[in-house]
């Protein structure tokens, strides 16, 4: 095998050099590309919307006491009634240990 000149040599260098810049160029352009497309496509939603949002789903209760009639306010999130429930599936063994 012939070994290379000097001129060879640095022209190779400059070559993979080159190489090298515009594939990192290229993946930045294309990382700025996809970021872009990513929040065009999800707008989401403002604090003013989202406030509004929260506003509404505050309700407020009138209770009547049948001794007197009193009326209060409640403000307060009430407790949910459902149990969570998992996305998991199998039977859930888990070993430990030695043979």
């Amino acid at each position: 095998m012939d070994s290379l000149t000097p001129t060879q040599r640095d022209r190779g260098l400059e070559r993979l050099r080159r190489l090298t810049f515009g594939a990192t160029a290229g993946a930045l352009v294309a990382v700025v590309g996809v970021s872009y497309v990513a929040a065009a496509s999800y707008a989401g939603t403002s604090s003013a919307n989202a406030s509004a949002t929260a506003a509404e789903t505050t309700t407020t209760t009138t209770t009547t006491d049948s001794s007197s009639s009193s009326t209060s306010s409640s403000n307060s999130l009430q407790p949910s009634t459902q149990a969570p429930t998992t996305g998991s599936s199998g039977s859930g063994t888990v070993t430990s240990g030695g043979s």
